[in-house]
């Protein structure tokens, strides 16, 4: 009798263990899983989307329809009154190195969060309208964070033809020249755009990641239970989101970008496992832009991990010193091979054919 009362309370010991055991994994996969649906960016919580006032800056809102059928704030950025310091840095550059062509640019689109897309994107405003550009910056999230949920530009992309369908309205072209820059969330949506929308006619992301399962995957410590974290993650984030970190991977999207297309990879920012600069160079190697360019700061730490195919293109990365510099260089980048592909004749690509339809895209 006594042996069955000690293997019943020792069968309720294990299930308690158990069960507990499996609460404690599922908050611990909820933590992780948390800040890859809602990424938000800590610097500007508690500040307004969209501010009243930006020094140097006219702000101009407007709203367009997303691909889910809400409404999307965004606002057209010039330069305007006082400037600011960035601002007064690149004007401090185009003085002694003048630009020349960036008149055939219409806008460029920008966008740096998912959280706060608007201010996050204002000083890479800064830094285009100094030079006498138009910037358009949105809100993935949605108006007044209707969005729940970040899908990292898998279904946040879908909304880059309808911004440039709602810019087409407001222009006096009836087919305004885009240019895009993404940094961080933005270079990954970005690359996803241009794949999909033609209009996109030069493209620079900066801090972009190869794959979310591959950053996911190295934020996670080593162990032997990575792998069923990971599927676990997969689960809660298919479940909640509908998207699964397999689905995001900028660097296959980059594959499909026209080879029209001028498009520059930038890496800035060191020890990140987020993005790499195996990652920069992995979508460098994907693209077949005839345009296509690479510039990094370099940390002579990270080059010992680096594959041999990675390895074989670093003879064409351009070294930065620093993000100042690699700001300016990136006006001078796009009023070079940008507005020289702009003003030439489309070409063909043998493998993917360029409809007639599109040729004055």
């Amino acid at each position: 009798m006594r042996k069955h009362r000690f293997r019943h309370l020792l069968v309720l010991l294990l299930l308690l263990l158990a069960g507990a055991g499996a609460v404690r994994a599922w908050f611990y996969i909820d933590g992780q899983v948390q800040p890859i649906l809602v990424p938000m960016n800590q610097a500007y919580t508690g500040y307004s989307n969209l501010p009243k006032k930006v020094l140097g800056l006219h702000l101009e809102p407007f709203t367009f329809r997303g691909w889910d059928g809400g409404d999307m704030q965004a606002v057209l950025v010039t330069k305007e009154g006082e400037e600011s310091s960035r601002q007064l840095t690149v004007m401090s550059d185009l003085s002694a190195n003048p630009v020349e062509k960036l008149e055939v640019i219409d806008y460029v689109l920008v966008c740096v969060d998912w959280d706060h897309g608007i201010r996050s994107a204002l000083p890479l405003a800064e830094t285009f309208t100094a030079a006498g550009l138009r910037c358009v910056l949105w809100d993935p999230r949605g108006q007044e964070n209707r969005r729940a949920y970040c899908t990292h530009g898998l279904r946040e992309s879908q909304d880059v033809p309808l911004l440039i369908d709602a810019l087409a309205k407001r222009c006096e072209r009836s087919h305004p020249v885009i240019v895009a820059v993404g940094q961080g969330y933005g270079a990954g949506l970005m690359l996803q755009a241009a794949a999909q929308d033609k209009r996109i006619q030069g493209l620079a992301v900066i801090d972009a990641y190869a794959s979310l399962r591959q950053s996911v995957r190295r934020m996670l410590p080593d162990s032997l239970f990575t792998p069923v974290i990971l599927e676990l993650m997969d689960l809660r984030m298919e479940r909640t989101a509908g998207m699964e970190c397999f689905d995001v991977a900028p660097v296959e999207q980059a594959s499909f970008i026209d080879r029209n297309v001028p498009v520059l990879v930038i890496h800035l920012t060191l020890d990140n496992p987020v993005c790499t600069l195996a990652d920069t160079l992995t979508i460098y190697h994907r693209l077949r832009s005839d345009r296509r360019e690479v510039w990094a700061i370099l940390n002579e730490a990270s080059l010992p991990a680096l594959s041999s195919r990675q390895r074989d293109v670093l003879p064409d990365v351009k070294r930065l010193f620093d993000e100042d510099t690699a700001m300016t260089s990136l006006v001078h980048w796009l009023d070079g091979p940008v507005a020289e592909a702009i003003l030439s004749p489309r070409i063909a690509d043998p493998a993917r054919p360029v409809p007639s339809s599109d040729l004055h895209l």
